[in-house]
């Protein structure tokens, strides 16, 4: 850092992006998976804001980065990484519908492809389509849906449902719940 900071050479910058490009790529691509599943071009397009957002103004970030232990800096950049991806969902933030979890794919939350993963899904799909049936006519049922896709389908926690839609918890808890309900009593 600080050789990238004194020479300003591009092999400094070469070495520091070398060394600290991955550690930010892994910080960004598990801290969107908060939002969404990653892909490598919204990985890659995040590690670049939070590079730009370390040089900015003549790299004042770094220049006024003070070290307490050997891993200072590292922790440093993870912070940067993160909150940039935080801030970018912010200011952009994901209205998922049941088309866009189509994309995602069955196996979102789960890596392994066993057939009790596609049982589980096919259920999930005809429940969803039971509920879309009685729910029809309701005000926010498409929202509903989404976020029963959300946490049962793609692995999402209430606490992160919540994050994409201006609800509490508990409202999406209770959310989840009258669905489930709903398809206990007439969907199963």
């Amino acid at each position: 850092m600080e050789l990238c900071l004194r020479d300003n050479q591009a092999e400094s910058w070469t070495e520091f992006l070398r060394r600290f490009q991955p550690l930010m790529a892994g910080v960004v691509s598990r801290t969107i998976r908060r939002w969404m599943p990653p892909n490598r071009s919204v990985v890659d397009d995040l590690v670049q804001s939070a590079l730009r957002k370390i040089c900015d103004n003549h790299c004042r970030p770094m220049r006024s980065f003070r070290w307490l232990h050997e891993n200072s800096f590292r922790g440093f950049l993870k912070v940067v990484s993160s909150n940039v991806v935080q801030d970018h969902f912010r200011k952009y933030p994901l209205t998922r519908t049941e088309e866009d979890l189509e994309e995602v794919g069955p196996d979102a939350a789960r890596s392994e492809a066993s057939t009790q993963g596609v049982e589980t899904d096919a259920l999930v799909h005809k429940l969803v389509a039971c509920l879309q049936r009685l729910l029809g006519t309701e005000p926010d049922c498409k929202r509903d849906l989404a976020m029963f896709l959300l946490y049962y389908r793609a692995g999402l926690t209430a606490k992160e449902i919540s994050g994409l839609y201006p609800l509490t918890i508990k409202a999406v808890e209770n959310t989840l719940l009258r669905l489930v309900r709903i398809a206990k009593k007439r969907c199963i």
